[in-house]
C-alpha cells in the first residue's frame, strides 16, 4: 500500500498546518482529509495546493517551476 500525502508532509508545514486549524477548523479538517485520500502530490487540484500552502504559512514566492509541478518544498520523497 502506498503512502498518503499527510504522511509525506515535511514535519514543518504539517506542524504548521495542525496550527492554522485552530483558526480554521473545517478548513483545516477538509485540506488534511484530502491528503489522507491521495497518494501523488499530482492527484491535488491547484485549489487544494492553494489551501495547503496558505494553511501551512509557506512562502511560495520563492519557488521555482519545479517546486510547482513536484510540490518538493511540501513533502518528504
Amino acid at each position: 500500500m502506498s503512502i498518503n500525502l499527510y504522511e509525506r508532509l515535511k514535519p514543518e508545514i504539517k506542524k504548521a498546518l495542525k496550527s492554522s486549524m485552530k483558526k480554521y477548523p473545517h478548513s483545516g479538517r477538509v485540506i488534511i482529509a484530502k491528503l489522507h485520500l491521495h497518494s501523488l502530490y499530482s492527484e491535488l487540484s491547484m485549489g487544494d495546493i492553494r489551501d495547503l500552502i496558505s494553511f501551512s504559512n509557506v512562502n511560495e514566492y520563492k519557488w521555482d517551476t519545479l517546486d510547482w509541478k513536484y510540490g518538493d518544498k511540501l513533502f518528504k520523497n
